[in-house]
């Protein structure tokens, strides 16, 4: 069940308001075109994990770095076996020349990725536990799923058609008209992080590791807002 902190934003001084007159004189049954916007917004609570691990390895020939880097991918997905709900894929992969004086490659090294991605954030911390000592902890990125998103999207939208209704019809009254009528339309939505924490970035393979503690992965909040501009003609 996503929990939501909603606020709504009903931007009158930044909402471009503008009227204009259909006819060369003002009489009291001209009409008025007028351009107005509602902002709505909520805070949700990302339920999305995905975590990027790294090998790194270096060899005299590429060919020599190349094995290293699929050996350790191949270890590191056998330890991690198949746990239940987390995508495992392999990321980038990078082999690259070290070059000496005499410009010709002295050493290669390599570098490649393994990343898990999960809804379930416990389980994808369990599973992580299990490269402790192998492969290095590069990134953790929390964000909202696209079905939460999604669910997002469509309540705000609503929220946000009710509050464009309820100013325009405000807005006509304040101007001396009884009723007002859409005549344009313009839907816009967006997401930012609120208060994301990736913890334990950078987290290094190392012959101590084991005594790291286990991750203990905190999601944060992102917000997401729907904006409703367009054109309304007064009556």
């Amino acid at each position: 069940m996503i929990s939501a902190r909603s606020r709504v934003a009903v931007i009158f001084g930044a909402s471009l308001i503008a009227l204009f007159f259909l006819g060369a004189t003002a009489q009291a049954d001209d009409k008025a075109k007028l351009s107005l916007s509602a902002a709505v917004s909520a805070d949700y609570q990302q339920d999305q994990i995905q975590l990027v691990f790294t090998a790194q390895t270096e060899s005299a020939d590429s060919s020599g770095a190349s094995a290293q880097l699929i050996q350790s991918l191949n270890d590191a997905q056998k330890r991690l076996g198949k746990p239940p709900g987390v995508n495992i894929s392999s990321g980038a992969i990078q082999i690259y020349p070290i070059y000496g004086q005499k410009n010709e490659p002295t050493i290669w090294r390599g570098r490649a990725e393994l990343v898990l991605e999960s809804q379930d954030i416990l389980g994808a911390s369990q599973a992580a536990d299990k490269l402790t000592g192998q492969l290095a902890l590069s990134r953790v990125t929390f964000s909202l799923s696209d079905r939460a998103r999604r669910h997002a999207h469509s309540l705000l939208t609503e929220r946000a058609a009710q509050a464009f209704r309820e100013k325009a019809d405000m807005t006509a009254k304040a101007f001396g008209y009884e009723k007002y009528e859409i005549i344009s339309l313009e839907m816009n939505d967006s997401g930012e992080m609120v208060g994301s924490r990736p913890m334990l970035m950078g987290r290094m393979a190392s012959a101590d590791a084991m005594a790291t503690p286990a991750l203990n992965l905190q999601p944060g909040q992102e917000s997401v807002s729907v904006t409703v501009s367009g054109w309304v003609l007064l009556r």
